[in-house]
């Protein structure tokens, strides 16, 4: 009788460790990239959080606005960004500025917080 407990005690062990390596393996699989999907999953997840960061933090950008007013180019890298609040540079426009702004760099977007003054 004990050897057939230790033998039913073996074989469920053994099935529930074959369970689990089956289904870390079809997560893995899922990923297509030949990476455990656990480690792709956390590397999206911390460019998720930089990119929450970049986009909370204010930048300090020197460029130009558009004669209409509604983009922005930086001087830096010549990038063209469309300004969700062009009232904010109202009076500014086809001029040279600094501005104070939060950037959502996925859709190339600036909300204008402040404009410095010219040095």
């Amino acid at each position: 009788m004990k050897i057939l407990t230790s033998v039913l005690l073996a074989l469920v062990l053994s099935i529930a460790v074959a369970a689990q390596s089956q289904s870390s393996t079809s997560s893995q699989s899922g990923s297509q990239a030949g990476q455990g999907s656990q480690s792709q999953g956390s590397q999206n997840q911390s460019g998720q959080a930089q990119t929450s960061t970049s986009t909370n933090a204010h930048q300090n950008m020197s460029g130009t606005v558009s004669r209409n007013g509604k983009s922005f180019t930086n001087d830096k890298n010549n990038q063209e960004y469309r300004v969700d609040n062009p009232n904010a540079l109202q009076g500014q426009e086809g001029q040279h500025v600094e501005l104070l702004v939060q950037v959502d760099p996925d859709n190339n977007v600036i909300h204008v917080i402040q404009i410095e003054p010219q040095q």
